[in-house]
């Protein structure tokens, strides 16, 4: 009788390890998986953006010396970022306004980025002409 009773629980000690194996814990646990979509924005907009053309700027603002250092970062810092439609179009408000501004703000923090190190390119380079 005892030989039974551990089998039993044997049983069922294995049919739960079976089932717990197979449904995802979202599904066993009831919990729901969220999207960051401030993240998903970020990713985007890392596969769509460069930021080479703010490079350049930066070389020929730079070259003009740190006036125009500083007025081009005045300019670029206060462009605006495009998202495109087909990333949105699905979205709800929430998501939508995360994931823009997700995008829009890896996308103006790289152009300020690459501004400046063009920009420091730029200026290096009129500073040993000046030297020279």
């Amino acid at each position: 009788m005892v030989y039974k009773q551990k089998s039993r629980v044997t049983k069922i000690i294995a049919v739960f390890m079976i089932y717990s194996m197979i449904l995802p814990s979202t599904v066993a646990f009831g919990q729901t998986v969220q999207k960051n979509y401030y993240y998903e924005g970020q990713v985007a907009a890392g596969r769509d953006y460069n930021g080479d053309g703010a490079m350049v700027g930066g070389i020929a603002c730079g070259v003009i010396g740190l006036i125009g250092w500083g007025l081009g970062y005045l300019v670029v810092a206060n462009l605006g970022a495009d998202v495109p439609h087909h990333y949105t179009s699905n979205f709800d408000t929430t998501q939508r306004n995360q994931f823009e501004e997700g995008y829009k703000n890896y996308v103006k923090n790289t152009r300020k980025r690459k501004f400046n190190k063009g920009a420091g390119f730029g200026f290096s380079v009129l500073f040993v002409l000046v030297i020279s």
